[in-house]
């Protein structure tokens, strides 16, 4: 307020100079005296702390470091002082987690944010999968999660602290944020401040000390279930100089020989295309690598579904890492043909129907029941299992819901092909829906599988439907009824 009266007082003291002589030219700028400038300087100073002011009783500040992912929400632990939060409460240290956690009869403790360069107050506890914590964008604000999202804390009551994560593929190397989780009792606010930074994973230096080459044969499959191949863990742990597979990470080679450090699949697998080069996703992927499916003394071979053709070879090569030490895997992979065991019925495809009622039991979730139909699809279609699988993989199949048309049929459910279906049997989305159900398959198997909608359907539904699916010039209808108990 001082410097408006300030810039006043100058102002009328210039115009009474002009309004006394007219002639003059006083047209050239006013010098700020020292004690000016001083006075200026002091008010912006008062300005700025006061637009830096945190409102809070008690402010903890904390840093966090985060190397960027492409794939991964990793992060960071950042624990935080729970006794100094419980003492400015007046609270125990139990009853101030009950409270964060909002557990029945605990202290109202409630949880929100504050805001950017503003410092203002965000409602709400949280937007993420905790009882408190918010995700957070470039410019330091809540945001929700999405195409802007750069971060996210996350208190976990069990760790006395927050996880700090970020989004796959946002965060730039040295980007600074700033979150402010705040909590209130009763009129005393606390704030928790994590000064977040950016860091791009470095060049890995290591040596591979020593090479296990390993091969396979696969034959296409219809869907990601893995082989699992069997390598020397013994030997690999002695190699690295580890006694578990607890101290060991994993790496590939890029196609420029460095290592690929950036696990895409739940930081334990990669994704390899067709020359066996690491991905970041499924995108152009042959197939995948991963470790803790089956044994120990095992890794996971997978495919992705019609990616690969028979007498196909490829070179993976999937690194344990401990230290400065690699132990290389290779995978010398050859695809085969599939050993069918089933022969195709003989004769012509021929039009059949058949008369199905599903029965479930009402869930909260989305659990589904299968009811098998291989021997109608193959006596239909004079296929084998197998093979129409790998049609309806390829979207050879057609599934109709009602009746045939010319269009291809718009799904409407997951995995194809399959329809949510409203109270009349009719094919519509999730929100009007009260089941679900489709052509469900694999090498050995084909079934029609349903489930009821969580919060659409109650016990006693019944939904009566028609589906007709088409193949090989012939085509099957179901008549299908399926009751909620």
């Amino acid at each position: 307020m001082k410097k408006i009266y300030l810039y006043l007082i100058l102002c009328l003291f210039t115009a009474g100079f002009i309004s006394c002589a007219d002639n003059e030219n006083f047209s050239t700028l006013h010098n700020l005296t020292a004690d000016e400038i001083a006075e200026m300087a002091r008010q912006d100073s008062i300005e700025e702390a006061a637009k830096n002011r945190i409102n809070a009783d008690l402010v903890l500040r904390y840093d966090a470091e985060i190397t960027t992912s492409a794939t991964l929400y990793d992060g960071v632990e950042v624990p935080i002082d729970i006794t100094q939060i419980a003492d400015q409460f007046g609270l125990s240290e139990e009853d101030l987690l009950a409270g964060i956690d909002g557990e029945s009869g605990a202290p109202d403790i409630k949880g929100f944010a504050m805001q950017g360069a503003t410092h203002s107050d965000y409602s709400g506890a949280t937007n993420t999968g905790s009882t408190w914590g918010h995700w957070w964008g470039a410019d330091s604000k809540v945001i929700d999660w999405g195409e802007s999202a750069m971060v996210f804390a996350e208190f976990w009551s069990e760790d006395g602290g927050f996880y700090v994560g970020q989004f796959p593929g946002h965060l730039e190397d040295g980007q600074k944020i700033t979150i402010i989780e705040a909590l209130k009792y009763n009129d005393i606010r606390v704030a928790v401040v994590i000064n977040v930074t950016a860091k791009a994973p470095g060049a890995l230096s290591a040596d591979i000390v020593s090479t296990q080459n390993l091969s396979i044969d696969v034959f296409p499959r219809l869907n990601y279930d893995a082989d699992s191949i069997e390598f020397d863990l013994t030997q690999a742990l002695t190699d690295l100089g580890v006694s578990s597979m607890e101290e060991v990470s994993f790496v590939s080679i890029n196609e420029d020989g460095s290592y690929a450090q950036e696990a895409a699949i739940e930081g334990i697998g990669f994704y390899y295309d067709e020359n066996g080069n690491p991905l970041l996703s499924e995108d152009g992927a042959k197939f995948y690598t991963y470790y803790g499916e089956f044994s120990d003394n095992e890794i996971s071979l997978g495919q992705i579904p019609d990616a690969i053709a028979e007498d196909e070879t490829y070179t993976l090569k999937y690194g344990l890492l401990a230290g400065n030490k690699v132990v290389m895997l290779q995978l010398a992979v050859t695809v085969v043909p599939y050993d069918n065991p089933e022969t195709a019925p003989a004769g012509d495809p021929e039009d059949l129907s058949a008369e199905l009622t599903i029965t479930k039991t009402y869930s909260d979730d989305y659990a589904s029941v299968n009811a098998d139909v291989a021997e109608t699809l193959r006596n239909a279609f004079k296929l084998t299992t197998y093979e129409i699988g790998r049609a309806i993989m390829r979207g050879e199949l057609k599934l109709y819901q009602g009746e045939v048309t010319e269009e291809d049929p718009e799904y409407t459910a997951t995995p194809h092909p399959a329809y949510w279906l409203t109270v009349d049997g009719i094919a519509g989305g999730w929100g009007e829906g009260l089941v679900y159900s489709g052509l469900g398959y694999n090498e050995t198997e084909l079934y029609i599988f349903a489930g009821n909608h969580p919060e659409n359907a109650v016990a006693g539904n019944s939904v009566t439907t028609t589906y007709i699916a088409t193949l090989n010039g012939a085509s099957v209808t179901f008549n299908i009824t399926y009751n909620i108990e």
